[in-house]
């Protein structure tokens, strides 16, 4: 009688001394082994009760894997042999295997369509996040990898291969924010099995960066410090302000900005990362600093990062590296003024946010003015019959717009 159960193979350890854990599939005197995809190492597995023991950070996510895969394992041998045909070792396993990779979908090939599909809907950005995401986790796990191959274990083995490849905590989370919103979308086609969703296991960590965000004095500082006109330096710090005046808006939509996008005296427009419509009252400031770039001979609002005809498919690259100029000169600038944070353009983000905190606006009130989901429905439904209002004044009052 074929039997089947988990071992740890601690004849074939890796480069880091992490041994496979195997189902072990007998039948009468021989034996083979089938991979599980848990690497462990061996202090960390019990030998007695063949499981994973508390020492290990995730005994009881891995367990549960494995003893779902060795359930599933048990049912199809049993499916196998029920027919009484006499089958040996190495007949038994690739029954087993040719059972367990039926019907397959590739992942790389259902990743190229998303990101095709999007490029379709003019969604180049999202288009890119996914393909770098992509083809990091290609480089990592291989090109013929399957769509419910990328498990638990996958998960978390990539995702100490970027640790340790020098990036940090928070760009690790965004790879994963990507990899996450494809599987869903494979979940939804009917791709992937409910129960073969990775990440009801693999949580996605993040942590709290230092504050990117400067008070009122620091802004009121940097606006004095005397510039030459029509330098690099002038006009990013002019850009900078810009951002901050008109409620932290992305650089990207700052800079794909149309003369169709200034109505009156409001600037309105689709944010390009949600699609949420934005209705935003200009102050003195803004429309200043707008009237010195606002030129007949261009469509954009921004005529200062010359896009003109630049190619849509192009449109989010070229916009990419006039944000590195920016902030490059911007870091310069803060590292003249002293400025203990480099100065970038998110931090007239932050810093808006911030300054409306101190002045005690509610939380939910600011995630609105910047585009956040409210976290209280209530709110929600008030912030939609009267947010214009209620923004323009606390806009007002953060940039001090008299």
């Amino acid at each position: 009688m074929a039997t089947i159960k988990l071992t740890i193979d601690a004849r074939r350890p890796y480069n880091d001394g992490r041994c496979p854990i195997v189902f072990r599939l007998t039948s009468g005197t021989k034996s083979t082994s089938i991979p599980s995809g848990v690497k462990l190492f061996p202090k960390d597995w019990d030998r007695i009760k063949l499981k994973i023991l508390k020492t290990h950070p995730d005994y009881r996510d891995l367990n549960l894997l494995l003893k779902e895969k060795l359930f599933k394992l048990e049912e199809k041998l049993l499916k196998v042999t029920a027919t009484g045909d006499e089958k040996d070792i190495s007949e038994l396993k690739e029954a087993l295997l040719k059972e367990e990779t039926r019907n397959k979908v590739k992942f790389k090939s259902f990743a190229e369509n998303e990101i095709r599909n999007l490029r379709d809907q003019g969604r180049f950005g999202n288009a890119q996040s996914y393909e770098t995401a992509v083809n990091r986790l290609l480089k990592f796990a291989g090109e013929e990898i399957n769509l419910d191959q990328i498990d638990f274990t996958l998960l978390s083995d990539f995702d100490t291969d970027l640790i340790k490849n020098k990036l940090s905590r928070n760009s690790v989370a965004v790879y994963m924010r990507e990899i996450r919103a494809l599987m869903n979308k494979a979940i939804h086609k009917k791709l992937l099995e409910p129960n073969q969703y990775p990440f009801n296991s693999y949580k996605i960590k993040t942590e709290k960066t230092v504050s990117r965000a400067v008070n009122k004095n620091t802004l009121k500082e940097l606006w004095k410090v005397q510039l030459k006109d029509h330098t690099p330096l002038w006009h990013s710090r002019n850009i900078f302000f810009l951002i901050f005046n008109l409620i932290g808006i992305s650089f990207i939509d700052l800079a794909l900005l149309t003369s169709e996008n200034l109505q009156g005296d409001r600037i309105i427009y689709r944010r390009r990362k949600t699609g949420k419509m934005y209705s935003i009252k200009l102050t003195a400031e803004a429309l200043r600093i707008i009237s010195l770039y606002k030129k007949e001979n261009s469509k954009y609002l921004i005529s200062l990062f010359k896009l003109d005809f630049i190619p849509i498919e192009r449109e989010r690259q070229e916009v990419g590296l006039r944000l590195q100029t920016c902030n490059k000169w911007l870091k310069k600038l803060g590292r003249q003024c002293k400025i203990p944070i480099p100065l970038t353009t998110y931090v007239a983000r932050y810093s808006w946010a911030n300054i409306a905190k101190s002045l005690g606006f509610p939380k939910d009130q600011i995630a609105e003015a910047l585009g956040h989901e409210y976290g209280n429905r209530i709110t929600g439904i008030y912030l939609d019959n009267y947010g214009s209002e209620l923004i323009d004044e606390m806009n007002r009052k953060v940039t001090g717009d008299s």
